[in-house]
């Protein structure tokens, strides 16, 4: 903890030598700043987003530039960059790769204010073999059949392929597989699937989940996805592991993937 201390000492001095940020939000307004974080032991898939909350649904959250975003492990600290093509987005040094059963924490500072958050990256399970069955209502296309996690874990699926026409269509969606079912995940709203033709290539992107990941994921998808079923309950709060207002999350994901060629 003394080693962690000294490291926000360090970065605070550093910051003061930038220019002030202006912070104009008001301090009564909770939520008051907006994180999107993930570290994992895949190097490019590092990333911090801010933004500012936003009361209307149909607005845009207005990203959040020059703040000091900094990972830190207890030992080593990496301070992070602003993309200068992406206002709000925050990545860290290229070669920075996570590591199994460890504690991994987010410093913020902004203006005169500061966030923290803190992240356990447990081991992600193999990925299970491809499956697929054929799209009853589209002959000649096919829908993907996913396969159930061994440990508490979501799937990304990114699919790209070329129609008769030429055109190139994507698609992407995601599977979870919790520890224990909500009954609103049982009886969740029936969402349209997606089929695709041979050819096609999927890119599976699998990420572990840890107890308190899975924890703001649940309370996440209760929100959105499981939202318009049989048992729907009232909005409630998500959860989170930032302190000081801050609402999102800061994932530590430890990360298996392929790509498959369907034929």
């Amino acid at each position: 903890m003394k080693k962690l201390v000294l490291l926000i000492l360090i970065i605070l001095t550093y910051n003061s030598c930038e220019e002030p940020v202006d912070w104009l939000l008001d301090d009564q307004i909770t939520p008051r700043l907006v994180v999107e974080a993930m570290i994992t032991n895949i190097p490019e898939m590092n990333y911090v987003k801010l933004s500012l909350p936003v009361r209307n649904p149909n607005r845009t959250p207005q990203s959040l530039s020059n703040a000091t975003v900094v990972f830190m492990d207890g030992t080593n600290y990496n301070l992070l960059t602003e993309d200068p093509d992406q206002p709000g987005l925050y990545m860290p040094d290229p070669g920075l790769q996570g590591v199994v059963n460890k504690i991994y924490w987010l410093y913020i500072a902004i203006g005169e204010d500061e966030f923290t958050g803190a992240a356990y990256m447990v081991p992600v399970s193999p990925l299970k073999k491809f499956t697929y069955y054929d799209d009853p209502g589209n002959p000649g296309y096919y829908r993907i059949l996913p396969r159930e996690s061994d440990t508490p874990a979501y799937t990304e699926y990114k699919i790209q392929w070329e129609e008769p026409d030429g055109r190139i269509k994507e698609s992407v969606f995601y599977t979870y597989q919790l520890s224990t079912l909500d009954v609103n995940q049982f009886f969740k709203p029936e969402a349209e699937t997606l089929s695709f033709p041979a050819g096609a290539r999927i890119i599976r992107i699998k990420y572990s989940l840890s107890p308190d990941h899975e924890k703001y994921l649940r309370s996440l998808l209760s929100e959105t996805d499981w939202r318009g079923g049989w048992f729907d309950v009232m909005h409630g709060n998500l959860h989170t592991n930032l302190n000081n207002d801050a609402v999102g999350f800061f994932a530590a994901s430890s990360v298996v993937r392929d790509t498959v060629y369907f034929d």
